[in-house]
């Protein structure tokens, strides 16, 4: 299957990034959670590890495909197999969800 490349993109002329430094968001407040990164990446997006890169920053719709940016299924998913809610977490990004669940299940 050939991928249709959109309009907006364009390709940068070899050498265009030389010298340039890229840097990567911490990974130290995911890495706290692993066990559930791994287990809500699976069940919520069917990634399993190594098909997918998170960091701190990381939010859930990194996740969702640009052309389908429902939000709203993903929290779907999220509270069937969580029970947890937008309003209970305030926010998308995974770190503050999995801190959510971990908390969860610290109560139980």
């Amino acid at each position: 299957m050939t991928r249709r490349i959109d309009k907006r993109w364009r390709r940068l002329a070899p050498g265009a990034l030389a010298g340039r430094k890229i840097t990567f968001a911490s990974t130290e407040e995911i890495e706290a959670n692993p066990d559930i990164a791994s287990e809500f990446m699976s069940a919520i997006f069917e990634l399993d590890p190594g098909d997918y890169a998170i960091s701190d920053e990381s939010d859930i719709l990194d996740f969702v495909p640009l052309d389908e940016r429902k939000e709203k299924d993903v929290w779907a998913r999220i509270a069937t197999t969580y029970g947890l809610t937008q309003a209970d977490v305030g926010t998308g990004r995974l770190v503050r969800i999995f801190e959510a669940i971990a908390a969860r299940r610290s109560m139980q």
